[in-house]
């Protein structure tokens, strides 16, 4: 038990490390390159490097480790390390950092190729994992047509046709329609670019600082409240709708806080660049170099820079001050682009150069989001209306089905002496039909609910895996969803019993 578990950990941090990597080598090159630029010796280069967060960071600590520690030159150590990575392009970046090392090239200049060269190989790995996100939420939709053709086809024949033991089949097709849905969310979620667009830092935004509030009372009461409405009997809409409510608040800030971050990324790439450039040219310090700084040029950033400056010019700790900077604007992107930033400028690289450097990843990361935000948009506005439909049409089945199934039951009791004669005569062929026998209509109901549930969480799932940003934006999918479930449940039963009217 102990060797499965720890085999599952073992594939699980392998995926992660496969869809990491791309972008973490994008981010530790960028921060070499830039500290490079101070001309430090290259223990201290691989020293600094081996320090950052990220995936990349652990074998170049193991370059660091054999080249300190046990006396190999660094273009062996980053041999030996290639040799144990498996992932291809750290291999092949390692290998070509030790040729590079052995040939005598300057750290500076290769690692500025290198950045250059894993900017078109990062753009060209994400515009590929984005298209392939777009073929697979097309395939997600028409799963979700499928299974739901799938469930009403079991349902109708079910209820029509004695095929057997309801309760085994409608297990079965629990199953199937669980597997066939969450696998679908699995592979939105493999086939979607690897991003982190909010930070984990302990100063937060003010909307992540709510939602995180939120959530410690919100959470919690949703799964109570449910279970005492379910224990309570209450119609399944109401749970549906109660859920919603108490999701949209989180959902609400999660999507605010979003929409601030990507446009705080936008504008990251324009502001260290300008601060880097007047403070290379005027050889000043940051600090002096922001007062000279166009402050409606950082557009969005421009209330956060402001304050950034105001605590500097007081007489604040600088890192203390930037932390709180990085912390306020809640962006990953922009607490690995400002660490970057200042690292390289503290260990006395050439402003200009590291701000064109950071400013040149950035922004090309900032343009392919927009892409992936192209393509997520489309799917989530496809998935709500689709979702809508399918569940609509479950339901107006079943409640079709459920008001035949009754009106026949009430004519056979109604009229049961003449129905007896009628079936002396019947051909024993036509038995087969169920119309009329028991039927446990209680469970059915029960099957379609939950059947109704798992689209629903399957739906979220997608969405959220699809457009990516923050865990909080779960929320905001779910409450959509459990909104349209709700409005579906309580208004698709209502039309069908008017619609479809039996008198016998």
């Amino acid at each position: 038990m102990k060797k499965k578990m720890e085999m599952d950990r073992d594939i699980g941090s392998k995926i992660k490390e496969d869809q990491a990597m791309d972008l973490d080598l994008l981010e530790t090159l960028t921060y070499m390159s830039s500290i490079a630029t101070s001309n430090i010796n290259r223990d201290k280069l691989f020293e600094f490097a081996s320090q950052q967060d990220g995936i990349i960071s652990k074998y170049l600590k193991q370059v660091h480790v054999l080249a300190k520690n046990y006396g190999y030159e660094y273009a062996r150590a980053c041999k030996i390390v290639a040799e144990k990575a498996s992932h291809p392009i750290l291999k092949e970046f390692l290998i070509k950092f030790s040729n590079a090392l052995s040939s005598g090239e300057e750290e500076e200049k290769f690692l500025r190729g290198e950045v250059e060269r894993m900017i078109e190989v990062y753009t060209n790995k994400y515009a590929s994992d984005v298209e392939t996100l777009k073929k697979w939420t097309d395939g997600y939709s028409a799963l979700l047509v499928s299974v739901t053709m799938v469930i009403a086809i079991i349902l109708i024949s079910s209820m029509m046709f004695a095929l057997g033991d309801i309760y085994t089949m409608s297990l079965l097709s629990g199953v199937l329609v669980c597997f066939i849905a969450f696998l679908s969310v699995y592979i939105v979620y493999r086939v979607a670019p690897y991003e982190k667009t909010a930070h984990s830092l302990e100063i937060k935004s003010k909307e992540q600082k709510i939602a995180k509030e939120m959530s410690r009372f919100i959470l919690p009461a949703i799964g109570i409240l449910s279970f005492i409405l379910v224990m309570a009997g209450v119609e399944t809409w109401i749970v549906f709708i109660t859920v919603a409510a108490l999701l949209a608040p989180i959902g609400i800030v999660a999507m605010i806080d979003d929409k601030k971050i990507e446009k705080a990324d936008r504008d990251i790439s324009q502001f260290l660049k300008s601060l880097g450039s007047i403070a290379g040219t005027t050889g000043t310090t940051l600090t002096y170099a922001m007062a000279h700084l166009d402050k409606e040029s950082v557009a969005s950033l421009e209330r956060n820079v402001n304050k950034l400056h105001k605590r500097l010019i007081n007489g604040m700790n600088p890192k203390i001050c930037w932390n709180n900077f990085v912390g306020e604007t809640g962006s990953e992107l922009i607490s690995k682009s400002t660490g970057v930033f200042l690292d390289a400028i503290e260990l006395g690289g050439d402003p200009t150069k590291i701000g064109e450097t950071v400013s040149k990843s950035s922004l090309r990361i900032v343009l392919l989001r927009a892409k992936r935000k192209l393509v997520s948009s489309g799917f989530v506005s496809l998935v709500i209306p689709l979702h809508a439909s399918m569940i609509g049409l479950l339901l107006f089945i079943y409640q079709i089905l459920l008001s035949f199934n009754t009106a026949i039951t009430r004519m056979m009791g109604k009229h049961s002496p003449e129905v007896e004669g009628a079936m002396e005569n019947t051909p024993s062929g036509l038995s087969f039909f169920s119309f009329g026998t028991s039927f446990d209509l209680s469970f059915i109901a029960k099957y379609v609910v939950f059947i109704v549930f798992v689209l629903t969480v399957a739906s979220t799932l997608a969405s959220k895996f699809a457009a990516g940003g923050s865990n909080y934006k779960l929320c905001f999918y779910a409450s959509m969803l459990f909104f349209v479930s709700a409005i579906v449940l309580f208004f698709v039963p209502m039309m069908a019993d008017k619609i479809f009217i039996l008198e016998i």
